[in-house]
């Protein structure tokens, strides 16, 4: 197209953002729309979001959050970025735990004099993405290409080092770029810990997303530090300009084939041609063609009409049962429940790690128990598709054998 279009997408806890761009020679323009509480509503409701279908996008680009992201760090490998992807498959799940039938995934390579050659491992579970996908789809939103929340920001950060700090309830996501170069992003625990983030990379500038500036106030204190706060429309604009500028190349978790783009005067040179050859020389093919096609159907459908009549009963008959079985699951659902979570909290508890008290009450969970590790029984609870909002109630203390005394709470996902 001659003025790109694209569509930007992001997440802000249930809330859909929506940003349309457009460039019509070196000009750019946006806009911004917010559906509340998007992930919350049923798909009927979905038809509220703003019409779109007069917008004709080059791209729809959807930013996945940092927070329910796996990401893993590594040294650039002797071999090229090419030999990587293609041997990553084989042993993904080495670098992230998930094999590779359950997770989307996609690698970024980062260069800069200070922070050396790396390369970032991104990787989302399937399952969490999917239903996101889904509600999209049913919006007529469905995207092309899936990120990650710190890509988004490559074409709105400037140049020198720059730091975007996103908060997520009640954590911070801390992402570090030298000249437009993603060279560093990690989950922060707390305040305490994010300032110390701040002061070790010491960045001349500092972007805050969903924060409010009494809120940050003490975690700067740096003259020559420039400090502004984004509000949450930044990230699905950083997603649209990405669709225009194409600045991180093809990444997509998705793994799907890039679209290739034709020359528009290559197109019209195309289309010339045919339209010449509709004039003087296919009609006439195409009106045998099509007799010959009538009458070929005409026998097919002869021959078809009582295997579809067997067809349309058995189809009727697999409907009832599936909404019997659907009622059933209902039930057998209602009743298990307790037993499913049970199940899960064993699956994600290592061996070397007793369960003294399990407490299971409306949405909720909490455990106690001993171990080598609390904090990997911690991590192993929130990558489990089940929890969420996973953390210690206090504080691990060791006993005299060496082990780890600790207690988790979390929510249960519904």
């Amino acid at each position: 197209m001659f003025f790109p279009k694209s569509f930007g997408l992001s997440i802000h806890g249930n809330d859909l953002i929506i940003s349309k761009a457009s460039q019509k020679f070196l000009k750019s323009n946006s806009e911004n729309t917010v559906v509340k509480d998007f992930l919350l509503k049923e798909p009927l409701e979905l038809q509220l979001i703003p019409d779109t279908h007069d917008f004709q996008a080059k791209n729809i680009i959807l930013s996945w959050p940092r927070e329910r992201t796996i990401v893993r760090e590594i040294e650039l490998p002797g071999s090229n970025i090419k030999e990587l992807k293609e041997s990553l498959s084989y042993q993904l799940d080495s670098f992230i735990l998930f094999p590779e039938e359950e997770v989307y995934y996609d690698i970024l390579p980062s260069n800069s004099a200070e922070y050396g050659e790396k390369v970032f491992i991104f990787a989302i579970k399937k399952e969490e993405l999917d239903d996101i996908i889904l509600k999209l789809e049913l919006s007529d939103l469905k995207p092309d290409r899936v990120i990650i929340s710190p890509l988004s920001y490559i074409p709105i950060v400037d140049d020198g080092k720059t730091a975007v700090i996103e908060k997520c309830e009640d954590r911070y996501t801390f992402n570090l770029y030298v000249d437009k170069i993603l060279v560093g992003t990690s989950l922060v625990r707390n305040k305490v810990s994010l300032k110390s983030k701040v002061l070790e990379n010491m960045p001349g500038d500092i972007k805050f997303l969903g924060c409010e500036e009494d809120e940050i106030a003490d975690l700067y204190s740096e003259d020559d530090m420039n400090v502004e706060c984004w509000d949450t429309s930044k990230q699905s604009l950083g997603v649209a300009l990405n669709g225009l500028s194409e600045c991180l190349g093809r990444f997509n978790v998705l793994k799907v084939k890039a679209k290739r783009e034709i020359p528009e005067f290559a197109v019209m040179g195309v289309l010339s041609m045919l339209v010449l050859a509709f004039i003087f020389i296919l009609p006439g093919i195409f009106k045998h063609k099509k007799e010959q096609s009538i009458q070929a159907v005409d026998v097919m459908l002869k021959e078809l009409r009582p295997g579809v009549m067997i067809s349309n009963r058995i189809r009727d008959e697999i409907e009832t049962t599936s909404i019997i079985n659907d009622k059933i699951s209902e039930v057998v659902q209602k009743n298990s429940r307790r037993i499913d979570l049970v199940a899960e909290l064993t699956k994600a508890v290592p061996d070397n790690t007793w369960v003294r008290h399990l407490l299971i009450k409306n949405d909720g969970f909490e455990i106690e128990g001993v171990g080598l590790s609390g904090a990997k029984v911690l991590t192993l609870l929130e990558y489990s598709p089940r929890f969420d909002g996973v953390s210690f109630t206090s504080s691990v203390v060791k006993d005299k054998t060496g082990k780890e005394k600790f207690k988790i709470k979390g929510r249960i996902k519904q």
